[in-house]
């Protein structure tokens, strides 16, 4: 069956654009998915990664490019496109330098952040507990251990007394520390 499958996919690769049309609809729901599982669920994400994998993958085609197995063909497109968003936003966050997994395990001291090829279970556990905070504690958390600002002018920026604001960012370091707990316990049951 792979075998013929692997004709399939070769004959819908061919010079005409409507054999690529074909293969694009064909191979459409299985890319978005990639994308859409590995981003979290941010759709906007997905859709963009998506759309640069089969531009991509004509430019190849368009160029002459002969492809024995489409189908693995177009999913490491997917894959290389994936990494290089992942190294983009490892770079906006290095200027922070924080280890979301790593600050919410030792009680919020600062710590490097991981590499770009940090694992999507460590992503997903991380977005999944910062997005279930109350936002003005979410805010605070971002502004203080992502982008370095210092107490008082996330005061200032929040409209807040300092007092208050700090207040603030030690309720949202333990509810994140918290939340990041459950997420990790729910995935440990889930895989386990």
């Amino acid at each position: 069956m792979e075998q013929a499958l692997a004709v399939k996919e070769s004959d819908a690769l061919g010079d005409s654009p409507d054999a690529f049309i074909t293969f694009y609809e064909s191979m459409l729901p299985r890319v978005y998915g990639y994308f859409y599982y590995r981003c979290n669920g941010f759709e906007s994400v997905a859709e963009d990664l998506t759309q640069e994998t089969f531009i991509t993958a004509a430019a190849l085609l368009k160029r002459g490019e002969r492809i024995r197995s489409p189908r693995a063909w177009v999913l490491a497109i997917a894959r290389h496109k994936l990494l290089e968003h992942y190294r983009r936003e490892a770079r906006i966050a290095e200027s922070s330098a924080v280890s979301w997994d790593s600050w919410a395990e030792d009680g919020g001291s600062r710590v490097t952040w991981p590499p770009p090829r940090a694992d999507d279970l460590w992503r997903e556990r991380t977005l999944t507990a910062l997005t279930s905070l109350p936002a003005s504690q979410r805010q605070a958390l971002i502004l203080r251990h992502l982008d370095g600002l210092p107490v008082a002018q996330i005061a200032s920026l929040l409209g807040r007394s300092v007092h208050a604001t700090e207040s603030l960012l030690a309720r949202g370091r333990s509810t994140f520390k918290q939340r990041y707990q459950e997420v990790r316990e729910d995935v440990d049951e889930s895989a386990g």
